[in-house]
């Protein structure tokens, strides 16, 4: 793979120590936009029993959105796009002043949540067109095309553009009540569950261990096999976008009906969790409690549409929330070089998505029960903080070790992807 840097916006190379923290996080982004974006999580949960506690007069909810799709959301899918993205296009990476830029705006704008929203989303808007201009570099440069389900990906990415366009024409009094409901869909729906299940088609296999329909032999140009994987999730996309013009157009249950339908059947076409392994299943039980979390949410909304906003949350504290551990988890241990500790992260990692799973009921409990609202809103943030927590502590302090180097061997094949 080419190790080669493709020079976009600061061609110049800085000399760095080979061993040192700097150069892991320039080639592996994850290493500093994971505990990032667990820390903006934790800072964005934490706002609701500060205010009710009386600490923080102000309602904290513009600031508690953008911290947690900006922030927390945004941090994992960039490290995660970046460190990824490309070894599996076999592209060159980009250099060390475009990861700092982008830390950099990260930063700004969660500090900006507080401050100026406004700057915040613009900010949000600026990264987003970086993210998708560098994707398109990358892709030109090219040797593998990406899994078929990372379509899903590119999905949500383009949403995510989209509503944060509305978004910031809404703080600027321009977008209107239309534009305001359809940011809230692409920015709040749209952008956290598709690259979910897409990426998830190609990851997940990996990590129950199954053989994966979405790891392709290395092509630059779609062979039949990629084109049937990319029909299904481009099939998906354009249900689940459909599924928003029913929403918009006021059909309110069969849209959301739709949407779960449509997250239901990918999962189950190209994800292998109902597949029995002989293997250890606690990998397998946490994605299948995610994959339900995520499909149940939305086909409660179709039902129950005035606690919309309570089920989504069921969605984003279980679904979304658990996914990001277990990825997060199975990716920091691995390219630390610590697979003893990825064996026995498991049971951990499976009392975090059981207390998630009672966080994401409490919150969804609490809409139905206004006169124990509060409480029930400080126990899900509580029990969401404490698996958080214990990431933060456990975790993420181990993507300062460097993934030790295999012997040379000429004749051992090569690395799968």
């Amino acid at each position: 793979m080419s190790q080669q840097r493709f020079h976009v916006f600061h061609p110049q190379q800085r000399n760095r120590p080979p061993n040192s923290f700097y150069t892991l996080a320039e080639n592996e982004p994850f290493r500093i936009f994971f505990p990032l974006g667990m820390l903006l999580g934790i800072i964005g949960i934490a706002l609701w029993p500060l205010h009710y506690a009386g600490v923080i007069e102000t309602y904290p909810l513009a600031s508690h959105l953008r911290l947690m799709i900006h922030g927390f959301l945004g941090s994992f899918v960039i490290g995660f796009l970046f460190t990824a993205g490309p070894r599996l296009l076999s592209c060159p990476q980009p250099n060390g002043s475009i990861i700092e830029g982008l830390l950099i705006v990260s930063i700004l704008q969660s500090v900006f949540a507080f401050l100026h929203p406004i700057a915040a989303d613009a900010l949000f808007l600026f990264q987003l067109s970086a993210v998708l201009f560098l994707g398109l570099v990358g892709f030109k440069h090219r040797s593998d095309l990406p899994p078929p389900g990372f379509i899903l990906g590119i999905a949500g990415l383009l949403s995510a553009l989209v509503g944060a366009v509305l978004m910031l024409m809404t703080d600027l009094g321009k977008g209107g009540s239309l534009g305001y409901q359809l940011s809230r869909i692409l920015l709040f729906q749209a952008f956290p569950v598709l690259p979910i299940i897409g990426i998830g088609a190609f990851f997940f296999p990996k990590l129950t261990k199954d053989k994966n329909p979405q790891d392709l032999p290395v092509s630059r140009y779609p062979s039949k096999q990629w084109l049937v994987r990319a029909s299904y999730a481009a099939t998906a996309a354009f249900a689940f976008g459909f599924s928003v013009y029913l929403e918009i157009k006021g059909n309110h249950q069969f849209a959301y009906l739709l949407r779960a339908a449509t997250l239901a059947t990918y999962l189950c076409l190209e994800t292998p969790l109902l597949i029995r392994s002989r293997g250890d299943s606690s990998q397998r039980l946490h994605l299948i409690a995610c994959s339900i979390a995520i499909v149940s949410s939305f086909a409660a909304i179709a039902f129950y549409p005035a606690q919309k906003t309570a089920w989504l949350h069921g969605f984003f504290i279980c679904g979304l929330s658990g996914a990001i551990v277990l990825v997060a988890t199975r990716v920091v241990f691995g390219h630390s070089g610590r697979p003893l500790l990825a064996l026995a992260s498991r049971k951990p990692l499976l009392w975090g998505i059981l207390f998630l799973a009672i966080a994401a009921s409490a919150r969804v409990f609490a809409d139905f029960r206004p006169d124990i609202r509060i409480t029930h809103y400080l126990y899900a943030a509580t029990f969401w903080l404490v698996v958080a927590a214990v990431w933060l502590s456990k975790v993420a302090p181990k993507v300062r070790f460097e993934e030790p180097e295999e012997p040379s061997n000429p004749l051992a094949p090569p690395r799968p992807r």
